[in-house]
C-alpha cells in the first residue's frame, strides 16, 4: 500500500515536471516570431548605414516580414493537421535556421529583405502550431489554462527581443543578431527531438483521410461561424489596440520630454501586466467560465479607454498618463486573448492547426492596421489612443452581446462547447 501510494506520487511528480518541461518548450517555440520580427529592431539606423539606404527603405526588412508571416501562418496550421505538428514545424523550423545564415551573408538589402520573408515563412510556424501541439494534448477547458499561460509569456518576448539584440550589436555588430536566431532555430530543433513535445495528433484519423492541405471549406465555414468570428475579433481588436500603443508611445513621450531609453523600459513595463493577468486567468477559470473571463477583459480595456479620455482632459502630460490606462488594458487582454484562442479551437477541434493559424495570421494583419491607424491620427496627445481603444471596445461589446447574449452571464461552470 505504502509502494502504491509513492509511486503515485512520483508519477504525480514527474507529471507535474513534465507537463512545465512542455510549457516551456511551447513559448519558446511560440515566442520566435516575435523575437525574430522585434530583435534586431535597434539595429536598424546601423543597417541602415551599412547599405546606404534610408530608414523607410530598411524598414520594408519589417513590414514584408510581418506581411508574410501573416500570409503563410494560415497554410503552415493547415499543413500541420495534414501531415503531423512536428513534421511541418520541423521543416519549417529548418527554412527559418537557412535563411538567418542568409540574413548574416545578406550583401545587399536587397538580399536582406529576400532573406527576411524568407525567415517568415519558417517563423510563421511557430505560433499557430505551438498552440495546435497544445490543444492536442489538452482538453478545451485545460487549453485555456495552459493558454493563459504561455500566451503572456511569449507576448513578453518582443519587449525582451530588442534589449537583448541591442546588446549582441554593441558587443559585436548587427549581423551577429541573426548568428543568434540561427542558435534559437536549432534549439528548437533539439526539443522537437526529445519527447518532450509528444508526436501525435488528438484527433489522429485526420492524419489518415486525404484531405487538401488547406481546407477551403472549413475555412470559410469557420469565417461563418458567428462564435468563431467573434472569438478572432476579441484578439484582432486586442492586438490592433496593443499595436497602436507601441506606435504613438515613441512620439508622445517624446513629445513629453523623455529619452528613447525611457521608452524602451516603458515598452518592457507594458508587458508585464500580462504576467499578472496570467496568474488571474488561471484563478478566474476556477470558478467562472471562458465566456465570463473574457467579456471581463474586454470591459477592462473598455475601461482603459476612459482612463485615457480622463488623462486627456486633466491633461496630465506624464509617463504615468500613458502607463496606466495601457496597464489595465494590458491586463484585459492578458485575459481574454488565451481563452478566445482556446474556445476558436473547440469550435473546430479536428482543424485545430488551421485554426491556430488563422487567428494568428488575423492577429498580425489587426498589428499592422493598429499600427497604421496610429501613424494617421497621432497628434501629440492622449485622444487618439482614448479614440481607438474606446471604438475597438465599444464595438467588440456589442458584438459579444449580441452573439453571446445568452452566456453574457453564464453559471461558474458553464463553459462553451
Amino acid at each position: 500500500m505504502e509502494n502504491e501510494v509513492a509511486n503515485q506520487a512520483i508519477g504525480d511528480c514527474w507529471g507535474k515536471l513534465r507537463t512545465v518541461f512542455f510549457v516551456s518548450c511551447i513559448i519558446f517555440i511560440c515566442a520566435i516570431g516575435f523575437v525574430a520580427s522585434d530583435i534586431y529592431l535597434p539595429s536598424l539606423p546601423a543597417i541602415a548605414d551599412y547599405f546606404k539606404k534610408d530608414a523607410a527603405y530598411v524598414q520594408l526588412t519589417m513590414s514584408l516580414f510581418l506581411l508574410t508571416m501573416a500570409v503563410f501562418q494560415i497554410f503552415s496550421g493547415s499543413l500541420s493537421d495534414k501531415y503531423g505538428r512536428k513534421k511541418v514545424l520541423f521543416i519549417c523550423i529548418l527554412i527559418f535556421i537557412i535563411s538567418s545564415v542568409g540574413c548574416f551573408y545578406a550583401a545587399s538589402i536587397n538580399e536582406l529583405i529576400f532573406y527576411r520573408c524568407l525567415q517568415a515563412i519558417g517563423a510563421c510556424a511557430g505560433m499557430s502550431i505551438g498552440q495546435a501541439m497544445v490543444a492536442d494534448t489538452y482538453g478545451a477547458k485545460e487549453t485555456g489554462r495552459i493558454l493563459s499561460i504561455t500566451i503572456p509569456l511569449v507576448a513578453f518576448s518582443p519587449a525582451i527581443a530588442p534589449v537583448l539584440g541591442g546588446y549582441v550589436e554593441m558587443l559585436f555588430d548587427w549581423r551577429a543578431i541573426f548568428l543568434l536566431l540561427v542558435v534559437y532555430g536549432f534549439i528548437i530543433l533539439i526539443m522537437l527531438l526529445t519527447p518532450i513535445i509528444p508526436n501525435k495528433a488528438k484527433y489522429k484519423e485526420n492524419l489518415q483521410i486525404k484531405k487538401a492541405a488547406f481546407d477551403v471549406k472549413i475555412f470559410i465555414k469557420m469565417l461563418k461561424d458567428k462564435k468563431f468570428f467573434g472569438f478572432a475579433l476579441f484578439m484582432m481588436t486586442s492586438n490592433a489596440t496593443y499595436f497602436s500603443f507601441l506606435a504613438g508611445a515613441p512620439f508622445l513621450l517624446k513629445k513629453f520630454g523623455y529619452s528613447p531609453s525611457a521608452v524602451g523600459y516603458a515598452f518592457c513595463l507594458a508587458s508585464f501586466p500580462y504576467m499578472f493577468a496570467s496568474l488571474l486567468g488561471r484563478r478566474l477559470s476556477l470558478t467562472r467560465s471562458s465566456l465570463q473571463i473574457i467579456f471581463l477583459g474586454l470591459l477592462l480595456s473598455a475601461m482603459g479607454g476612459i482612463l485615457f479620455l480622463f488623462m486627456y482632459f486633466s491633461a496630465w502630460q506624464h509617463m504615468l498618463g500613458l502607463m496606466i490606462p495601457i496597464f489595465v488594458i494590458t491586463i484585459g487582454n492578458g485575459l481574454l486573448m488565451p481563452f478566445s484562442s482556446a474556445n476558436a479551437i473547440a469550435l473546430f477541434p479536428k482543424n485545430s492547426g488551421l485554426v491556430t493559424g488563422t487567428l494568428g495570421s488575423a492577429q498580425l494583419t489587426a498589428a499592422s492596421l493598429g499600427t497604421a491607424l496610429m501613424g494617421f491620427v497621432e497628434n501629440g496627445t492622449f485622444l487618439p489612443f482614448a479614440l481607438i481603444v474606446l471604438s475597438f471596445s465599444i464595438f467588440t461589446i456589442i458584438y459579444y452581446l449580441s452573439v453571446f447574449k445568452n452566456s453574457a452571464l453564464p453559471s461558474a461552470n458553464e463553459g462553451i462547447p
